[in-house]
Protein backbone atom coordinates (compact mmCIF):
# COMPACT_ATOMS: atom_id res chain seq x y z
CA UNK A 1 0.00 0.00 0.00
CA UNK A 2 2.78 2.43 0.86
CA UNK A 3 4.55 1.78 -2.41
CA UNK A 4 1.31 2.16 -4.35
CA UNK A 5 0.60 5.54 -2.72
CA UNK A 6 4.15 6.70 -3.46
CA UNK A 7 4.11 5.50 -7.07
CA UNK A 8 0.77 7.14 -7.87
CA UNK A 9 1.77 10.42 -6.22
CA UNK A 10 5.14 10.42 -8.02
CA UNK A 11 3.62 9.49 -11.39
CA UNK A 12 0.83 12.07 -11.25
CA UNK A 13 2.97 14.67 -9.48
CA UNK A 14 -0.08 15.33 -7.28
CA UNK A 15 -1.41 14.36 -3.92
CA UNK A 16 -3.62 11.27 -4.05
CA UNK A 17 -7.16 10.69 -2.84
CA UNK A 18 -7.81 7.46 -0.94
CA UNK A 19 -11.00 5.67 0.06
CA UNK A 20 -10.42 2.94 2.66
CA UNK A 21 -13.25 0.46 3.15
CA UNK A 22 -13.75 -1.93 6.05
CA UNK A 23 -10.47 -3.60 7.10
CA UNK A 24 -8.76 -1.68 4.30
CA UNK A 25 -9.20 1.54 6.24
CA UNK A 26 -6.93 0.73 9.21
CA UNK A 27 -4.45 -1.02 6.90
CA UNK A 28 -4.13 2.06 4.67
CA UNK A 29 -3.98 4.32 7.71
CA UNK A 30 -0.94 2.33 8.92
CA UNK A 31 0.58 2.56 5.44
CA UNK A 32 0.19 6.36 5.57
CA UNK A 33 1.41 6.61 9.19
CA UNK A 34 4.50 4.48 8.67
CA UNK A 35 6.79 3.76 11.61
CA UNK A 36 7.59 0.40 13.12
CA UNK A 37 5.41 -2.62 12.53
CA UNK A 38 3.61 -3.59 15.72
CA UNK A 39 4.30 -7.31 15.29
CA UNK A 40 7.99 -6.86 14.42
CA UNK A 41 9.55 -3.66 15.72
CA UNK A 42 12.65 -4.36 13.64
CA UNK A 43 10.65 -3.54 10.51
CA UNK A 44 10.47 0.21 9.94
CA UNK A 45 8.05 1.28 7.21
CA UNK A 46 9.51 4.77 7.02
CA UNK A 47 8.08 8.19 7.75
CA UNK A 48 4.49 9.32 7.29
CA UNK A 49 3.10 9.81 3.79
CA UNK A 50 0.76 12.58 4.94
CA UNK A 51 2.14 15.08 2.42
CA UNK A 52 1.22 12.71 -0.41
CA UNK A 53 -2.48 12.43 0.48
CA UNK A 54 -5.05 15.12 -0.31
CA UNK A 55 -8.28 13.45 0.85
CA UNK A 56 -8.72 10.31 2.94
CA UNK A 57 -12.21 8.82 3.28
CA UNK A 58 -12.90 5.88 5.56
CA UNK A 59 -16.10 4.01 4.71
CA UNK A 60 -17.35 1.55 7.36
CA UNK A 61 -13.74 1.27 8.49
CA UNK A 62 -12.63 -0.82 11.45
CA UNK A 63 -10.55 2.11 12.67
CA UNK A 64 -10.99 1.52 16.39
CA UNK A 65 -12.30 -2.07 16.47
CA UNK A 66 -14.75 -4.59 15.12
CA UNK A 67 -17.62 -5.52 17.38
CA UNK A 68 -16.87 -9.13 16.44
CA UNK A 69 -13.62 -8.75 18.39
CA UNK A 70 -14.89 -8.11 21.92
CA UNK A 71 -12.40 -10.76 23.09
CA UNK A 72 -8.96 -11.15 21.46
CA UNK A 73 -9.19 -14.89 20.72
CA UNK A 74 -8.84 -15.27 16.94
CA UNK A 75 -6.17 -14.10 14.51
CA UNK A 76 -8.42 -11.33 13.17
CA UNK A 77 -9.00 -10.23 16.77
CA UNK A 78 -5.38 -10.52 17.92
CA UNK A 79 -4.25 -8.25 20.74
CA UNK A 80 -1.13 -7.51 18.69
CA UNK A 81 -2.23 -6.83 15.11
CA UNK A 82 -5.96 -7.53 15.07
CA UNK A 83 -9.23 -5.61 15.31
CA UNK A 84 -9.55 -5.95 19.08
CA UNK A 85 -9.97 -2.41 20.39
CA UNK A 86 -6.91 -2.64 22.64
CA UNK A 87 -4.63 -4.27 20.06
CA UNK A 88 -1.19 -2.79 19.56
CA UNK A 89 -2.05 -2.19 15.89
CA UNK A 90 -5.19 -0.14 16.56
CA UNK A 91 -3.53 1.71 19.44
CA UNK A 92 -0.68 2.61 17.08
CA UNK A 93 -2.82 3.98 14.24
CA UNK A 94 -4.96 5.96 16.68
CA UNK A 95 -2.05 7.42 18.66
CA UNK A 96 -1.29 10.24 16.22
CA UNK A 97 -3.55 13.15 15.23
CA UNK A 98 -4.41 13.98 11.61
CA UNK A 99 -1.81 12.11 9.62
CA UNK A 100 -4.13 10.56 7.03
CA UNK A 101 -4.12 13.54 4.67
CA UNK A 102 -5.09 17.19 4.21
CA UNK A 103 -8.80 16.33 4.42
CA UNK A 104 -10.10 13.41 6.50
CA UNK A 105 -13.63 12.00 6.57
CA UNK A 106 -15.31 8.95 8.07
CA UNK A 107 -18.61 7.47 6.93
CA UNK A 108 -20.39 4.84 9.00
CA UNK A 109 -23.75 3.77 10.39
CA UNK A 110 -25.40 2.12 13.37
CA UNK A 111 -26.54 -0.98 11.43
CA UNK A 112 -23.08 -2.10 10.29
CA UNK A 113 -23.18 -5.89 10.74
CA UNK A 114 -19.44 -6.52 10.37
CA UNK A 115 -17.59 -3.62 11.99
CA UNK A 116 -20.49 -2.60 14.21
CA UNK A 117 -21.14 0.81 15.69
CA UNK A 118 -19.64 0.57 19.19
CA UNK A 119 -17.42 -2.01 20.83
CA UNK A 120 -16.95 -3.56 24.22
CA UNK A 121 -14.76 -3.11 26.30
CA UNK A 122 -13.53 0.20 24.87
CA UNK A 123 -16.92 1.85 24.27
CA UNK A 124 -15.70 3.85 21.29
CA UNK A 125 -17.28 4.26 17.88
CA UNK A 126 -15.61 1.56 15.78
CA UNK A 127 -15.37 3.53 12.52
CA UNK A 128 -14.53 6.92 13.94
CA UNK A 129 -11.27 8.71 13.13
CA UNK A 130 -10.43 11.23 15.83
CA UNK A 131 -9.92 14.81 14.64
CA UNK A 132 -11.34 14.14 11.19
CA UNK A 133 -12.78 17.08 9.29
CA UNK A 134 -16.23 15.56 9.31
CA UNK A 135 -18.03 12.38 10.33
CA UNK A 136 -21.09 10.98 8.62
CA UNK A 137 -22.40 8.53 11.20
CA UNK A 138 -25.91 8.14 9.83
CA UNK A 139 -25.23 5.96 6.77
CA UNK A 140 -28.08 3.51 6.31
CA UNK A 141 -27.96 -0.21 5.74
CA UNK A 142 -25.59 -2.99 6.67
CA UNK A 143 -21.82 -3.02 6.13
CA UNK A 144 -22.01 -3.65 2.38
CA UNK A 145 -24.82 -1.15 1.83
CA UNK A 146 -22.88 1.61 3.57
CA UNK A 147 -20.27 1.41 0.80
CA UNK A 148 -22.69 1.38 -2.12
CA UNK A 149 -25.23 3.69 -0.50
CA UNK A 150 -22.77 6.54 0.03
CA UNK A 151 -21.16 6.71 -3.41
CA UNK A 152 -22.58 10.19 -4.10
CA UNK A 153 -21.32 11.44 -0.74
CA UNK A 154 -17.88 9.94 -1.37
CA UNK A 155 -17.68 11.63 -4.78
CA UNK A 156 -18.84 14.97 -3.34
CA UNK A 157 -16.15 14.81 -0.66
CA UNK A 158 -13.46 13.98 -3.23
CA UNK A 159 -14.60 16.75 -5.56
CA UNK A 160 -14.73 19.35 -2.78
CA UNK A 161 -10.94 19.71 -2.82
Amino acid sequence: MRNFIKVVADFTKQKVDIIGYSLGSPIVRKAILGGNCVDDENVDLGGPLTDSVETYISVAGANKASYLCAIPITNACSSVNGLYCLSSFLQDINSEDRYEGSHIYSIYGINDDKVGYRNIPCLTKNSQIDNSDQEFFNATGNHDMILSGTIDLQMNLLNAH
